[in-house]
């Protein structure tokens, strides 16, 4: 049944940075068939520091990738899910109560459920902010805290916890009218990083605990999952770009160059494999050889303190000692060579690169670089309907209206 209502269906994720703008597009046939045909980058410009400086050449920057996506993979793209950077974004938790019934108990319905959840997001932004996400952590009935799951209960007062992610609406509008102006409305705006934990994670792995790092240009964010709840959200402002000035810095080289060297010979001190090579710099009227020994060693502050900072991130969390499967990472920073065994050694988990959770047309090489937009997506697909993706039975259907029926009789008679 569910396969008939919805027919195919193209969703498309765009991913603003601060170095480059990414698409990517998911064709969908059914809940089982979810297919990547294909990613496109370009340049950024226009946009720094989360905000958009130059209205007119973002704009241009959206269209190019845009309508090259569309033409290399043959679709027509309408709407995006627009991706949300880290250094846009901040993290809040706050909580609400609010009063069911005078006397006795009322049985706690999903209405309920709602009206706190809006009530906590009400007390939690200001008046210029919009919540991108918010992930309650768990609800209290009467004076019983730390309840999972409230329907059915009996109780005369409803609160809960909740983890927010918000941003300034000013920029989220301007945002919104860069995508416009290249021809193209904005379906949703969300947190990149959050995107990419979509298919960038396992079941297992959320419900285990796992630290998901998204490693960029200019920061590193990161998230806890713990019981299929996002139990934790930060940033570390410690990026590639970070890296690639330490070796400008040393060698005294134009940041271009800089970057040139770092994805094509440097890796973390102690595990490049070949640390006595040498790598040959031009300078102005000739070329001076760089032992990769000495690359590693101009970045090596700025790995020790990547490390030390997600330790204490962890740390800090409280959650250290429920995280069972390990450090996933993602995002173009993660591709430096030894990182992964670096963050590893310094934190005592398993850390391993992420891999997309579906099928794709063509072999993407580095998937953590595209995961971002795969995964925003991919949430277009999931919130384009009003009953869960894994709801697919007509059976389960009729359960879900029927429940919806029974709660909307008993609060009115």
């Amino acid at each position: 049944m569910f396969k008939k209502l919805m027919g195919e269906k193209i969703y498309c994720g765009l991913d603003i940075g601060s170095q480059r703008v990414k698409a990517g597009v998911l064709k969908v046939k059914d809940v089982k068939e979810v297919e990547l045909l294909g990613v496109y980058e370009n340049k950024v410009h226009g946009y720094r520091d989360g905000a958009v400086i130059d209205l007119g050449e973002l704009s241009e920057c959206v269209h190019a990738a845009l309508t090259g996506l569309s033409q290399t993979v043959g679709v027509k793209i309408k709407d995006v899910q627009v991706g949300v950077s880290g250094d846009l974004v901040e993290t809040r938790r706050t909580e609400a109560l609010i009063p069911l019934t005078d006397k006795g108990g009322k049985v706690i319905d999903r209405r309920d459920i709602k009206q706190v959840n809006t009530q906590v997001r009400l007390l939690a932004v200001r008046m210029e902010e919009d919540v991108l996400h918010d992930f309650p952590q768990s609800y209290q009935v009467d004076d019983v805290l730390g309840v999972v799951n409230p329907v059915g209960l009996l109780g005369r007062k409803l609160g809960v916890q909740s983890l927010m992610i918000v941003a300034p609406t000013i920029r989220l509008n301007n945002l919104r009218k860069a995508v416009h102006q290249a021809g193209f409305d904005v379906a949703r705006l969300s947190f990149s990083s959050y995107g990419s934990s979509e298919v960038s994670l396992e079941d297992k792995d959320r419900q285990e605990g796992c630290v998901l790092i998204d490693s960029g240009a200019k920061l590193t964010n990161y998230l806890i999952f713990k019981d299929k709840i996002c139990r934790a959200i930060g940033k570390i402002n410690i990026g590639g770009d970070h890296l690639t000035r330490s070796i400008a810095d040393r060698f005294n080289l134009s940041f271009d160059l800089a970057e040139d060297i770092k994805k094509s010979h440097a890796g973390a001190l102690g595990l490049e494999p070949h640390p006595q090579e040498e790598v040959l710099v031009k300078r102005e009227n000739s070329y001076a050889p760089i032992k990769k020994e000495a690359i590693c060693q101009a970045m090596e502050s700025d790995i020790v303190s990547f490390v030390d900072k997600i330790s204490s991130a962890i740390k800090e969390s409280g959650l250290g000692g429920q995280i069972r499967r390990g450090i996933i990472v993602t995002g173009g920073g993660s591709l430096l060579t030894g990182l992964m065994e670096r963050v590893e050694q310094g934190t005592g988990f398993p850390v391993r690169l992420a891999k997309l959770n579906l099928t794709s047309q063509k072999d993407l090489g580095n998937a953590a670089l595209f995961s971002s937009v795969v995964g925003l997506a991919n949430n277009g697909f999931k919130e384009s309907f009003t009953f869960s993706v894994t709801s697919q039975s007509q059976a389960n259907w009729f359960k879900y209206m029927t429940s919806n029926a029974r709660e909307l009789y008993q609060e009115y008679f």
